[in-house]
């Protein structure tokens, strides 16, 4: 990771809430043009995600945990892990986001081992998964320069009521964050 700013990672609180969803909305936005229609993103994501975000700080999961990065108290990468969460593959990373202006310095891979290292250390539980948009290349690029590897596909249906193609990565038979 680029060593010449400082982050702080912790745990996000409800009064992150708001800026976790304007990070989502940004990121899905950026990412996903062309992939998810352009009406969602023009005109609903904004309102979609703060209400996601919203019900999920009011009612969270028994096993959810959003952690966070910020760069001068600003919110600037973020990831949502449901621990222990999935029988067959384990601890399932639900969102995973960086500020456009941070990406590619290490830190969403930062994010990642932080949740590997949670699941094992505090859970016991060495498999980790997430979803990804076949579509979303740079994504997929990073997911596989990290040590995932792609296992099944299935389909998504977002709130922009489209049908999309996703992949299943998994992190597994790791000790010590480590593959």
């Amino acid at each position: 990771m680029n060593s010449s700013w400082e982050l702080d990672i912790e745990f996000a609180s409800l009064n992150d809430c708001d800026a976790i969803a304007e990070l989502h909305a940004r990121s899905w936005k950026e990412a996903y043009r062309g992939m998810l229609s352009d009406h969602y993103l023009d005109y609903k994501v904004d309102d979609d995600r703060l209400q996601t975000w919203r019900s999920r700080f009011a009612k969270p999961k028994y096993n959810q945990k959003v952690i966070c990065a910020r760069k001068s108290q600003e919110i600037v990468a973020f990831a949502c892990a449901f621990f222990c969460d999935d029988d067959e593959h384990g601890t399932f990373i639900d969102n995973l986001h960086v500020a456009a202006e941070c990406r590619n310095q290490g830190l969403g891979a930062v994010l990642v081992r932080r949740v590997i290292n949670m699941s094992i250390e505090q859970y016991e539980e060495s498999r980790v998964f997430l979803w990804v948009l076949a579509s979303n290349q740079s994504a997929i690029s990073f997911y596989e320069r990290i040590g995932g590897t792609r296992i099944e596909e299935a389909y998504w249906t977002p709130p922009d009521g489209g049908n999309y193609l996703k992949y299943r990565y998994v992190w597994n038979r790791l000790q010590n964050g480590k593959k």
